[in-house]
């Protein structure tokens, strides 16, 4: 009986017991996702002088555009972070800063590499000793590697570019994948197609050359993109990661 009495009374502090035991276990937070991989996108586009549109016809289409067009392909500007993506201060600021958040937020954000960064250098001065090419734009920046569904375009517009013009994406998913909607505008004017003699004849536009491409890339490599008018030359390489002090691993 008192055997009975005494497993009773364990039996009920036990039971008493363990409530608050459960109230007492620390939470663990939800861990944080992980920080997408960085990578410094480097393009270079060149224009073909070489190129006769009236030999074959080409993905083109005529268009209005005045101006000057020969003057964008004297020099091709060197763009860096002066005025990139540059916002008005808000109170946000003045808030105090998370962290994490404030971490993440710099993985996601896409930054123009400075002209010193740039490592197609002898690339551009070879297509520049080369009469047949023209060197366009040389740029790069650094963006985060996400799936296709959530990557940015990076539009040439933001470079304050007319011509060329469109933009180049670069998503992650098994491979690395680039694509390319590029429009160039020859500094060439050609006669419209299909003019009769009612006093059109002398009217001359400017061609518009289209490019359209997705490719899969291996990190490092030079990928080249080929149309009769002009080129693009992209690569792709991935940012080291930081340890906890921010210190890049020795190359």
């Amino acid at each position: 009986m008192r055997s009975s009495l005494a497993w009773l009374v364990v039996g009920t502090l036990l039971a008493a017991a363990a409530p608050i035991s459960v109230a007492q276990a620390p939470l663990v937070p939800p861990a944080e996702p992980p920080l997408p991989p960085q990578y410094e996108i480097e393009v270079l586009i060149f224009a073909n002088r070489d190129f006769d549109p009236t030999e074959e016809r080409f993905d083109e289409a005529p268009n209005g555009f005045g101006g000057d067009t020969a003057a964008t392909l004297r020099d091709a500007p060197v763009f860096d972070d002066t005025n990139f993506g540059a916002t008005a201060p808000t109170t946000d600021a003045l808030q105090p800063i998370d962290p994490l958040a404030a971490q993440r937020a710099e993985a996601l954000h896409i930054r123009l590499l400075q002209p010193e960064q740039l490592k197609l250098g002898n690339e551009y001065r070879r297509l520049r000793a080369i009469s047949a090419y023209v060197p366009l734009v040389h740029a790069g920046w650094v963006q985060p590697g996400l799936p296709e569904a959530e990557a940015q375009d990076f539009d040439l517009g933001t470079l304050g570019l007319l011509n060329p013009s469109g933009t180049i994406r670069v998503h992650l998913s098994r491979f690395l994948h680039i694509t390319l909607d590029l429009t160039y505008r020859a500094d060439g004017a050609v006669a419209p197609a299909g003019v009769g003699n009612d006093g059109l004849d002398e009217l001359a536009l400017a061609p518009s050359y289209h490019l359209v491409a997705t490719r899969s890339a291996r990190s490092g490599e030079l990928h080249y993109f080929d149309h009769p008018a002009f080129g693009v030359l992209v690569r792709v390489t991935p940012v080291p990661t930081q340890d906890a002090q921010g210190r890049r691993p020795a190359a």
